[in-house]
């Protein structure tokens, strides 16, 4: 069997080791992978990773276009995201799975488009909890009752953002901060189960940071609003957003005509709850059925709705802190 030819664009947080050991592991048990090239703008990291899994770490975007890869995992600093996926997309035939988060402004949002538009079908990118099997479930459940209401928790501790390496990610100007990094997956559970709806008028809400923060950004997030869905529906929702200390924790309560149907995500080990496994498999999947995963067209939703909801309540709800 030709194998699937896989690159890796980017080192810039954990999510390409944790994606290159989960299609490892598919490879020991028969999946024809292989791992050709890794960029990333530190030779260092760049080495350490082709190291570890068995692959050429190149000098530049350009040679990693070079190895022929049939699929690119893109997890790229703000900076770099739009002239990696330009270069990709114009000198190779790839499909690209860019990890969260393209764009973490809507300047940003504007320049992916521009660089996606024209093959938006070799495109995709998600969160990883679009792949959580309980999640999968709860939105087949949901999918024949009829939606009164939303609530929604994502608590995601931002420490690791705080580290000079990774800082672009707590910086609502970069990165996007914690009602992007964080609040993306809350968005991506209501996309989950509410699949096409789009934010629709004002968005209500607080934010706060403690005083003495090391953060740029907020550390908890309170929303409230409404989504219109593609049957034409209106659903409210209330979200909250935390990047304060603790494990990782996301939840879904869906309220309904007929009972209350809800998930938790908060297990010992989160790689093997939260998608990451089923993550690599689609890639792979997708691929030998000729698609992209998470293509942009079914994520372009998520991505606008973080953005502006995180603009809508900065801008008219400030973050405060304590006295």
């Amino acid at each position: 069997m030709t194998p699937i030819r896989i690159a890796f664009a980017g080192l810039a947080h954990s999510h390409p080791v944790t994606d290159a050991g989960n299609l490892a592991r598919l490879r020991e048990h028969g999946a024809p992978v292989e791992f050709v090239g890794v960029y990333d703008s530190d030779a260092t990291l760049a080495s350490s990773f082709a190291t570890s899994f068995d692959c050429e770490a190149v000098r530049t975007i350009a040679e990693l276009a070079g190895t022929r890869p049939n699929i690119v995992i893109l997890t790229a600093r703000p900076h770099e995201t739009v002239p990696f996926v330009s270069e990709l997309l114009h000198t190779t035939d790839a499909f690209v799975f860019a990890n969260k988060v393209v764009a973490g402004t809507t300047a940003q949002l504007a320049e992916w488009e521009s660089a996606v538009a024209g093959n938006e079908d070799r495109v995709g990118t998600s969160s990883v909890l679009r792949f959580a099997p309980a999640l999968r479930e709860l939105a087949t459940q949901v999918a024949s009752r009829e939606v009164w209401g939303v609530r929604v928790l994502a608590q995601h501790d931002i420490e690791m953002f705080l580290a000079p390496n990774r800082a672009w990610q707590d910086d609502p100007e970069r990165g996007g901060g914690t009602l992007v990094t964080a609040g993306l997956h809350a968005w991506e559970m209501l996309e989950s189960v509410l699949p096409g709806a789009e934010l629709v008028g004002d968005v209500s809400g607080w934010t706060h940071r403690s005083p003495g923060s090391r953060s740029a950004s907020e550390e908890i997030a309170q929303l409230a609003g409404t989504v219109a869905v593609p049957d034409h529906r209106e659903v409210p929702f209330g979200m909250t957003v935390t990047g304060t200390p603790g494990p990782e924790r996301y939840a879904i309560d869906v309220f309904t005509a007929t009972g209350t149907l809800s998930v938790s995500l908060e297990f010992p080990h989160p790689h093997d709850s939260l998608g990451f496994a089923e993550l690599a498999a689609a890639l792979i999947e997708n691929f030998q059925g000729g698609s992209a995963t998470a293509p942009w067209e079914s994520a372009r939703t998520v991505a606008t709705n973080t953005l502006r909801a995180a603009e809508a309540l900065r801008g008219t709800h400030h973050t405060e802190k304590s006295h």
